[in-house]
This record gives C-alpha cells, sequence and structure tokens, in this order.
C-alpha cells in the first residue's frame, strides 16, 4: 500500500467532523474529514496543472496546521515527492536543502515564511513556483493555496479522476518523502523514504499502541521531523482527532483539548515535571507534604508496574487515596483524559519516565532514527524506564563488533539523495549502521549506551561515552542542561547548566545571594553544591571517566542560540566551538576544580 491508499481508506472508515483542529487560545479552526478530501482533491489537481510530475520534489516550509497535511496528501496524489523543512532554518540552510533537493515547486505558510523562501530562492533555476497558505501573505510571482486550488476546480470540472492517475502508478518502492536530516554534526543528509517504508512503520506501530477512535491528540513537534510525521499518519488512519497546537501554547492546550495522547521529546518531559514540582514547593507546607507523601505512594506502585510484580496489600490501600488527595489533581492539571504519551528523538531520563508513571501516566519511550523510521518502543504491558522497548514487528536489530546497532526491516530508508558514497558507507551487510551504541537487555530490550561518533578519547586512549553520564548527571533536580568534554584531552570535564529557578530559590532559602545570577554562580557555596552533585556521579564511573572540572553556564542552550538541533538535542561540536574559551580555561592548572 502506498500513503495514497492510506488516506483513502480513512476518509473512507473514519468520517468526522472534526478530523483536524487547529488550536491557539485566540483561535479554534476545525476540518473535517470530507473538506480534507476535497481540499486535497482541488490541491493535487492544481500542482498538476502546474507540471508537478512523478517524481517532482515539493518543498514545504510550514509550522504545523491542518495545510500542512493536506499539501502532503496533494504531493503524494500528484506523484510528487514532499521535502519538508524546520521553520527555524536559515537561509543558507534552507537554501542549501532547495538547491539540493531541486524542488521546483516550493510552499510556504505565512509572510515570515514566505520571505526566508524567496531569499532562499535567489538565483535557483530549478524553482518554477512558489506558493503561499496565507491569504494575507504576498509577493511577486507567488501564488495563494486558493488560487491553485481554484486551478485545480477546473481540473475536476473537466476529468473528476483524473487527479487520481499518478497516484494510482505509485508503487510501495517509489520515494515519497525526502526528509533532510537535522543533524548535530555537518550538512544535513537527505533522507529518502519510500511509501512501503513508512506504510509499513505505520502498521507495525497499529500492532503495538493503542490508537481510538475517540482519542484526541496533540500535534506539537514538527512535523518535518519523523516522530511526529508517523505519530500523525497513525492517528489519521485510526480516526484519531489530531489537534495542532504551538509548543508555547501546550500548557493551556493541555485543559482546553484534553488530549487523550501525543508523541514528545525529552525536554518536553522535563519541563513539565520541573512544573509541577515547582508548583508542589510554593503549596502550604501540610498540602506540600500530602504531595510529596502521594509521589512517594505513587513511585512505589510504578515501580510494582516496572518489575511486573503485584503490589503489596497495603500499597492497595495506600493508593487510592493518595490518587484522590494529590496525583489525580495533578493529571487533572494535564486535561485529566491522558492515557499514554510518547517519547522519542533522545534518550529519555529514567527519573522523569518513573516521575510520571508515579502520577499514573505512562511515558514510552522509542527509538529510531530518520533513516530507519520507528525501530523500537515500550509497550503499556511491557514498560521500562531504562530501555527505549522490544523492537517493532518486522524490525531487527543486531549489535556490530563495536557496540553499534545495526537495523534492518521494511522501515530503512533507502538512502541518501544524490549521494552515493554517504548512502554505501551507511550500510554494512544490508544492515544499516545506526551510529548509536546500545545492548540488549535479558528481556529482548533494546539500551541505548551512547553514540559512537560522540565516544570521547582521552589523551590517555580511553574511551568515555558521555550520554550515559549525562543523564546520570540531569536526574538532579539543580541540573538543567549538561555537556561533557575531553575529547583528546587529559581527563574528562562538563559544562554545566544549572536549573536557575530551583537554584536561586535553594540559594534564597540558605542565604546565598549575590547581585546577579553570574556572580551567584561564582560563590564557594554554589561551586561546592554543583561539585558535590558531579562527585556523587563519579562515585559510578571508572577512574579515567570521572569528572574532574567543570564550568557553570549562566544561560541554556537553545535552538535559537544554536545549540540545539529542532529537535532540541544539544549540538556538541556547535556547543565546543562556542564555549572553547571556557574549555580551555577548564584544561590550565591554575583553574580550581
Amino acid at each position: 500500500m502506498t500513503l495514497a491508499g492510506l488516506f483513502d481508506r480513512a476518509v473512507a472508515t473514519h468520517a468526522r467532523e472534526a478530523a483536524m483542529t487547529l488550536w491557539s487560545p485566540a483561535v479554534v479552526r476545525h476540518v473535517s474529514t470530507t473538506e480534507m478530501a476535497r481540499e486535497v482533491a482541488r490541491f493535487s489537481a492544481g500542482l498538476g496543472a502546474l507540471g508537478l510530475s512523478k517524481g517532482d520534489r515539493v518543498l514545504l516550509i510550514s509550522e504545523n496546521r491542518p495545510e500542512w497535511a493536506i499539501t502532503d496528501y496533494a504531493t503524494v496524489f500528484a506523484g510528487g515527492i514532499l521535502v519538508p523543512v524546520y521553520t527555524s532554518l536559515t537561509v543558507e540552510q534552507l537554501r542549501y536543502i532547495l538547491d539540493n533537493s531541486g524542488a521546483t515547486i516550493a510552499v510556504a505558510s505565512t509572510q515570515p515564511l514566505l520571505d526566508k523562501l524567496l531569499a532562499a530562492a535567489t538565483g535557483l533555476s530549478t524553482v518554477k513556483q512558489v506558493i503561499v497558505f496565507d491569504q494575507a501573505a504576498a509577493a511577486e510571482d507567488v501564488m495563494h493555496l486558493a488560487s491553485v486550488c481554484a486551478m485545480g476546480d477546473d481540473v475536476l470540472a473537466r476529468s473528476p479522476g483524473a487527479w487520481r492517475e499518478p497516484a494510482a502508478r505509485l508503487r510501495e518502492e517509489d520515494v515519497a518523502t525526502i526528509i533532510y536530516t537535522s543533524g548535530t554534526t555537518g550538512e544535513p543528509k537527505g533522507v529518502m523514504l519510500s511509501h512501503g517504508n513508512l506504510v509499513s512503520n505505520i502498521a507495525a506501530l497499529h500492532q503495538v499502541l493503542d490508537f481510538r477512535t475517540d482519542d484526541t491528540a496533540l500535534s506539537f513537534l514538527p512535523l518535518c521531523h519523523v516522530t511526529q510525521r508517523l505519530a500523525d499518519y497513525c492517528y489519521f488512519s485510526r480516526g484519531v482527532h489530531i489537534v495542532y497546537v504551538k509548543l508555547e501554547d501546550m500548557a493551556a492546550s493541555l485543559v482546553a483539548v484534553r488530549p487523550t495522547t501525543f508523541p514528545g521529546v525529552p525536554r518536553v518531559f522535563e519541563k513539565a515535571r520541573d512544573g509541577i514540582l515547582a508548583r508542589i514547593a510554593a503549596q502550604p507546607a501540610p498540602l506540600r507534604g500530602i504531595a510529596r507523601w502521594a509521589l512517594g505512594v505513587g513511585r512505589e506502585m510504578g515501580a510494582c508496574r516496572l518489575e511486573r510484580r503485584a503490589p503489596g496489600a497495603w500499597l492497595r490501600v495506600k493508593h487510592p487515596l493518595a490518587d484522590r488527595l494529590a496525583l489525580a489533581k495533578v493529571r487533572r492539571g494535564m486535561g485529566g483524559r491522558l492515557r499514554y504519551v510518547v517519547s522519542g528523538g533522545a534518550p529519555l531520563n529514567s527519573e522523569v519516565m518513573e516521575f510520571f508513571l508515579a502520577m499514573g501516566l505512562p511515558i514510552l519511550q522509542g527509538y529510531g532514527l530518520t533513516e530507519t523510521t520507528v525501530l523500537s518502543i515500550n509497550r503499556l504491558d511491557d514498560m521500562s524506564s531504562t530501555t527505549v522497548g522490544p523492537t517493532l514487528p518486522g524490525a531487527e536489530v543486531q549489535l556490530g563488533p563495536d557496540g553499534e546497532i545495526l537495523a534492518r526491516g521494511p522501515g530503512i530508508c533507502r538512502g541518501y539523495y544524490l549521494d552515493v558514497k554517504r548512502t554505501e558507507e551507511a550500510f554494512v551487510d544490508g544492515w544499516f549502521r545506526t551510529g548509536d551504541l546500545g545492548r540488549i537487555d535479558d528481556r529482548g530490550h533494546l539500551v541505548i549506551t551512547g553514540r559512537k561518533k560522540e565516544i570521547l578519547v582521552t589523551s590517555g586512549g580511553k574511551k568515555v561515552s558521555p550520554a550515559a553520564i549525562e543523564q546520570t548527571i540531569l536526574q538532579d533536580h539543580l541540573v538543567s542542561q549538561v555537556v561533557l568534554v575531553g575529547d583528546g584531552r587529559k581527563h574528562v570535564s562538563a559544562l554545566v547548566v544549572p536549573d536557575r529557578a530551583r537554584l536561586v530559590d535553594q540559594c534564597s532559602r540558605e542565604g546565598v545571594d549575590a547581585p546577579t545570577f553570574e556572580q551567584l554562580l561564582q560563590r564557594s557555596e554554589v561551586r561546592a553544591l554543583y561539585g558535590k552533585i558531579l562527585d556523587k556521579s563519579n562515585q559510578k564511573l571508572a577512574r579515567y571517566e570521572q569528572i574532574k572540572k567543570f564550568t557553570l553556564l549562566p544561560t541554556e542552550f537553545t535552538l535559537e542560540g544554536g545549540e540545539l538541533t529542532p529537535t532540541l538535542k544539544i549540538k556538541r561540536r556547535f556547543v565546543e566551538e562556542k564555549y572553547k574559551s571556557v574549555i580551555e580555561s577548564m584544561y590550565t592548572e591554575s583553574k580550581e576544580a
């Protein structure tokens, strides 16, 4: 089956008045299944009228909204290949993808994104037509979506079924999309995913996750990221109501929309946990005590679930009371209907997962790359806080001689667009080389232990995997972000970003102050506090892995600052370059540990 077949089946099976909704505190706009099908037909016919042929690329730069999905499916029915990109790209990055993909049609949603797109397309002869969603946006030679759909109306009036002909000629092996990896290093690579790759992964996810027609799912991760896109395909194909929201509106949408599920990345869940704990800390002492007691009881119950053992009699008595007094109130603050959520894109701290499980909200951590689609995921009846679950039906993983995770199966990509060399390098004997290190535990769950390219090799030749150590450090509530450094150095050091609000609160209670936050970080009491946090981590490490020196940074790593990818993963090399002088100072003999 192709994505076109998936769409047709969903429309025929799951008709509803609100298939998709664009939500904000100010505006709510619903799109029915019937309207969705009509607009896909109109836009697809219009793309054909503009000359789009099988295999032609359509670049899309847009925030999550119904028109994103309409453009995706319309491109499929026109026989084209969608090239979705992050709205946060610079003009130079966007130009590279436009040029490399050879997109003939480029689509933007708003005036600012249109302006960026036009700047990037300047001088590129391959782009034949630019289209914009918003009627208020305009520029010379740019067509509005409504105008292209009007062209489609003319085609449909002459030949109602002609727009379906390109899709009828599609095969599972045909490329459906080229997704340019955001990448923590180097130039982005255009990952070619076929219809078969995507549809097989959707079918496998349907077998292991619980999607219901009465579900409501938030969609706020960028749709150009494979995690959210696959999730939305799963939702639409099962009749789940999809609600598009901005990340900054998520807290309000939880209460207003009352979703039952959504995918997220670890940073989203970390921030949510921090917010809940901050609200508990702000309660009067009696209520604070009750909440902390209830959380402890919830943790006991969560441990039973993770260890697959029955709770004892006393726990069965305590838990309903804890839930009524505190845990249920927290869930109501998140809408009160969440059944489970999914985490992907980066390792999820086990403490965060266990915290939400204590609250009665399971987080299912999964694993996969753009190149592999989803390879593994935890199940509601087989959960773990330290693994990424068993593989999906049809997917296979094995470990290379150096512990690298190798994968194969129907979801593995076709390779990199126009890059034979890197495609060949990515495969060994038919297995895709993920670049991640891992192991398989005694339950058959996959455990990620690090990133092959991010291994630090000290000047003494010792190899250190920073990811696992960083995850341990992040379990402390006073640490917001951390990056280990030390490649080619005599020892490992750390850049630590404190949790500003919590540190300031603790210092205030202990009478430690300073005129500015930067100066607060230089106080000996604060240095000693974080020294103890790192010493606690060091106790579990081999001597060569231990952190000898550290620097406290006053500002968080952000997408705007360039330290994070659009999926909120830290760009290790960028951070090392940006803080080069700080890092160098940690390797001078005079620097205090």
